[in-house]
């Protein structure tokens, strides 16, 4: 498969460095990479790497978090998207919480081209905006939530609002409506199991 057709077939591309290799080989699917590793051309201690990663790792590595976020996906997010917050929400998340959803914004808003995703772990709710150079990431515990609603904008996006006291209010606009649906099933969960 030549790099042109993996690029037009969407999702991540991964380029791999063999152990005692000096030379990475890529871009790859993952379909590639696994077809690879059951015909034994590689191993799982080799090593792997996409975009937006930081670093080389282990392909066991990297897979075992890939089949993670692949669960994430089941209500059409964009896969790439969801890879970037899961790992700037694992980098600052202890071992101890887990990250149950990650939401992503249908479309940016009309003056800006920036994205928005909503991750739901067992303690927080994270918002993370894409900057033009990065992410910002806001967090809130479960317990300074005061409540969480969910509104129709219709053509199928929504909106979803967490209440910070009777004060605060902040709206993520135009996430899929199947998608705020869930946040607002998890959030009830997870409220819930904060009051216990």
């Amino acid at each position: 498969m030549s790099a042109v057709e993996t690029e037009e077939s969407g999702g991540l591309q991964f380029s791999i460095l063999k152990r005692g290799a000096r030379d990475p080989e890529g871009p790859f699917s993952e379909g590639d990479l696994l077809s690879m590793m059951n015909d034994g051309t590689l191993s799982v201690a080799d090593l792997v790497y996409y975009e937006g990663m930081g670093e080389w790792k282990p392909i066991g590595e990297v897979f075992e978090v890939h089949e993670q976020i692949s669960h994430f996906v089941d209500d059409g997010q964009d896969t790439e998207k969801v890879a970037l917050a899961f790992r700037e929400v694992g980098n600052v998340v202890g071992n101890s919480e887990n990250i149950y959803y990650v939401a992503v914004q249908a479309k940016a808003g009309l003056l800006s081209k920036t994205m928005q995703c909503v991750i739901i772990t067992d303690k927080h709710v994270f918002i993370m905006q894409e900057k033009r150079v990065g992410f910002e990431l806001e967090a809130h515990l479960w317990k300074d939530i005061t409540n969480t609603l969910m509104r129709d904008e219709g053509k199928g996006l929504g909106t979803y609002s967490i209440l910070l006291g009777a004060e605060k209010r902040v709206d993520v606009l135009h996430l899929p409506l199947k998608q705020v649906q869930r946040l607002f099933q998890l959030s009830q969960e997870m409220k819930q199991d904060s009051l216990n």
